[in-house]
């Protein structure tokens, strides 16, 4: 996700920076020569301009990470990760999810139990990684995987989305069983928090 915000903040500078830099010089000239009225008239035009640019990046980004699945499954997993290291607890684990857009109502999170079981320890520090690719897409469901690394040990956890209106919403979110960790631990991961 810091990538999407930094390729977003470039485009804005790229795009805005000559603009600005463009008309203010004729703006000054303009202001210099007596021609107030056209001076303001002008940056009016170039204010309104901007705004319109920024308001259209703003909402193009905040559609990007609803609509790039990675970057949802970033943001999920994020908060999951704050769960598991005893930053927060499950009904606030649930509500942020729900308030972020990212999951849908009846979302079925992995219990307290199975993520003791499987061997995360509240409190300790985890590095996460995402699967790069999406698995198991059929059209308006896809999933993803997680690798959780610490202690000397990784967990791998799996998250089911489904998509409608634009936007990918999480429906379950499991620990990857013992007979499928051979064939997840051979998929290529990116590293998402270290």
């Amino acid at each position: 996700m810091r990538a999407a915000t930094i390729v977003f903040w470039l485009i804005g500078i790229l795009i805005l920076a000559p603009i600005v830099v463009l008309n203010a010089k004729t703006i000054w000239r303009k202001w210099k020569n007596k021609e107030v009225k056209m001076a303001y008239t002008r940056l009016a035009v170039v204010l309104i301009a901007c705004v319109v640019i920024v308001v259209f990046l703003i909402s193009l980004y905040k559609f990007t990470l609803g609509y790039q699945l990675p970057l949802v499954m970033e943001r999920t997993i994020d908060i999951f990760t704050q769960r598991v290291e005893g930053d927060i607890d499950t009904a606030t684990y649930r509500q942020m999810l729900l308030d972020a857009g990212l999951v849908d109502v009846g979302f079925r999170p992995i219990p307290d139990e199975e993520l003791t079981e499987v061997g995360f320890i509240k409190g300790e520090k985890y590095s996460v990684d995402i699967s790069e690719q999406v698995y198991d897409n059929d059209g308006d469901t896809a999933v993803m995987y997680a690798r959780h690394r610490g202690g000397g040990r990784a967990i791998y956890t799996a998250v089911r989305f489904k998509f409608s209106a634009n936007k990918w919403k999480a429906l379950e979110h499991w620990v990857v069983p013992q007979e499928e960790i051979q064939k997840v631990s051979g998929i290529r991961f990116i590293e998402i928090k270290s």
